[in-house]
């Protein structure tokens, strides 16, 4: 008996003894959160030398202490592993000399590692325990991004392990000073898992502006979903963009304006900004799942379960956001003095209330509160979405926010340029102490500006889940310049969302709330202004076109983002419209017709269709 508990006790001891071991060998090195500030290697006379390690190591994408996964980086030998990887940054002609060694015991493909212009096929495979020697010329100046992957791990949705190795490429041109900042954007492990430079919101780098400061970014898409990126408050000039292999600079003069640029799968763009308002904004992917916090992706998913607990009240952010975000402050004096000696022109009230017949879906109305009329018409919501909100540019306005709701809200004025305590979003926008209130239940929030720019743009909710989304509460927003009037007759918003997945199927896509709207009867000989605006949850590949039995027609493009494009000619009538991106078109038709407009969401096929007849007018 007791020889046999010796012996038992001995084979605890040598089991416990070969786990200590284990564990122990298993241990991985901590990755580290590269900012993307200091180039990798060692440049010296036109040639850049640099050594990288391919291992395996632990990530933390939220604090230090929160989440770790263990995934492959690249990192130079001597120093910690990084995410995103190791910045390649040199002038345009060097020489390029990398010795790349792999400790994995898995092959390794690697991609963007050559001269550009240039060909994604052109790719370097690694062996499991190889060194790679890797010589070429930078080529021609852009921004670009270096990759790889392996064959081991979960594909699709459920990749993690080789999900995080990507960075930055950037050749600059002779003379650049280099003053810029560089983001890259990352994805793993299901829908909601995002981030910018190695962290998730709200563990994401904050950034410090000052007014009037010209700032100068760099974005990088190495994930495996494009990423539509929305600045809050502000437009930004698209300097240059990219798709990987090649890279176009705008001329001075002839930069887009825009606030929302998509970065599509490998895809990079520049953009230069002035923040005019001081204030806390935000920059982030426009795709819902993309900026609140992981949900799981399966009940037994316990590490990803919704609403994490402790992320909630970091900072007093606002609860719920999550993902790929950015905070920015920015210092300095306000140009807007909405207190001393404010005298708006126009009232409005915006009122939400649950839809008597279903309380997933949500009716808007809008009221003009003219002083002298005792009862101001009121517009509610066509279908599930809201009224067309008409403002005048550089017009003071009121427009008082009204929750008849069982649930706190909020509204963010998509594009606008106005105070920050204004802009939408609960418990972070504001100055200072001061910050943006939600609109709980039962109570009244006024909205105060005075819209500087004219065009398209979109109200929408800025709560942290889909429902008020896919509920409803959106609409279009137009600002139309002094002097001019807005004639419904011939200016045609259409709004593309989703709504629950019942009664619509499994998240239609809607025009105006509808998946498929009444004929809309026009006249021919007449110019028409389409306004086309996404505030879809997630479909970024919406493609929008207005066709015949022919296929598509052709119009003018006349504003993108509420930025007018000059001298554009006659194209065809199809664009890809990201979700936050709002395009105006022109369009006449000499001759009767009978055509349709289509959404259309080409992952799943699904579509909304509206007709839309062109009649010779009565004479």
């Amino acid at each position: 008996m007791t020889s046999n508990f010796a012996r038992r006790a001995l084979l605890f001891a040598v089991v416990a003894v070969l786990a200590v071991s284990t564990l122990v060998a298993q241990e991985l090195p901590v990755i580290a959160v590269n900012d993307n500030r200091t180039p990798a290697g060692s440049l010296r006379n036109g040639v850049l030398t640099l050594q990288l390690e391919l291992r395996k190591g632990d990530w933390h994408p939220e604090g230090e202490t929160g989440e770790t996964i263990p995934v492959y980086a690249f990192g130079e030998p001597g120093k910690s592993l990084q995410i995103p990887s190791p910045t390649i940054r040199v002038p345009q002609g060097t020489t390029i000399d990398i010795a790349l060694h792999s400790t994995l015991s898995v092959p390794a493909t690697l991609h963007g590692l050559h001269q550009r212009p240039g060909n994604d096929g052109d790719v370097i495979n690694v062996a499991p325990g190889a060194t790679e020697h890797i010589h070429f010329i930078a080529g021609v100046a852009g921004t670009y991004s270096y990759w790889a992957r392996t064959p081991d791990g979960q594909r699709d949705d459920r990749r993690v392990v080789d999900s995080l190795l990507g960075g930055a490429f950037v050749v600059d041109p002779p003379g650049a000073t280099g003053r810029d900042r560089i983001f890259v954007l990352e994805r793993w492990n299901g829908p909601t898992r995002t981030a910018i430079n190695g962290k998730s919101w709200p563990y994401t780098e904050r950034l410090n502006y000052e007014v009037g400061e010209k700032v100068h970014w760099r974005v990088i898409n190495v994930s495996d979903l494009s990423h539509p990126m929305h600045l809050h408050g502000f437009h930004f000039e698209l300097n240059g963009a990219g798709d990987g292999e090649n890279y176009k600079v705008f001329a001075p003069g002839e930069e887009p304006v825009e606030f929302t640029h998509s970065a599509e799968i490998g895809e990079t763009f520049e953009m230069t900004w002035v923040p005019k308002e001081p204030g806390r904004w935000l920059y982030h992917c426009h795709r819902i799942p993309h900026m609140r916090l992981p949900i799981a992706l399966d009940p037994s998913d316990v590490d990803v379960l919704d609403n994490h607990a402790h992320m909630h009240g970091m900072d007093s952010d606002y609860e719920g956001m999550g993902g790929m975000i950015m905070g920015i402050t920015v210092t300095g004096r306000s140009t807007k003095d909405t207190e001393n000696g404010w005298k708006p022109e126009r009232r409005l009230e915006l009122a939400i209330a649950e839809r008597q017949e279903d309380s997933r879906f949500f009716e808007l109305s809008l009221r003009d509160l003219e002083s002298h009329s005792a009862k101001a018409k009121v517009q509610k919501s066509p279908a599930l979405t809201g009224p067309v909100l008409v403002l005048t540019q550089n017009q003071p306005v009121e427009i008082s926010i009204v929750n008849k709701l069982k649930e706190a809200t909020s509204i963010h004025w998509h594009g606008i340029e106005l105070e920050s305590y204004y802009d939408g979003v609960p418990g972070w926008g504001g100055v200072g102490d001061k910050k943006t209130p939600a609109v709980e239940p039962g109570q009244t929030f006024t909205v105060k500006m005075a819209p500087p720019r004219a065009g398209t743009f979109m109200y929408h909710t800025h709560w942290h889940d889909a429902a008020q989304l896919t509920g409803g509460i959106h609409g279009a927003l137009i600002v139309i310049p002094p002097g001019q009037n807005y004639d419904p007759a011939t200016d045609k918003s259409f709004m593309f969302s989703q709504g629950p997945n019942e009664p619509f199927g499994a998240a239609m896509t809607l025009i105006n709330g509808s998946p498929q709207p009444d004929t809309m009867e026009l006249c021919t000989g007449v110019t028409y202004r389409f306004r086309f605006i996404n505030i879809t949850p997630s479909v970024n590949n919406l493609r929008v076109s207005l066709q015949n039995a022919n296929g598509p027609v052709e119009w003018r493009l006349l504003a993108k983002d509420a930025a007018n494009v000059k001298g554009t000619p006659m194209q065809r009538a199809e664009q890809l419209i990201a979700v936050g991106e709002t395009f105006d078109f022109e369009y006449k038709a000499t001759s009767p017709q009978e055509l349709l407009l289509v959404g259309l969401s080409p992952n799943n096929n699904r579509r909304a269709v509206q007709t839309i007849t062109f009649s010779d007018p009565p004479k």
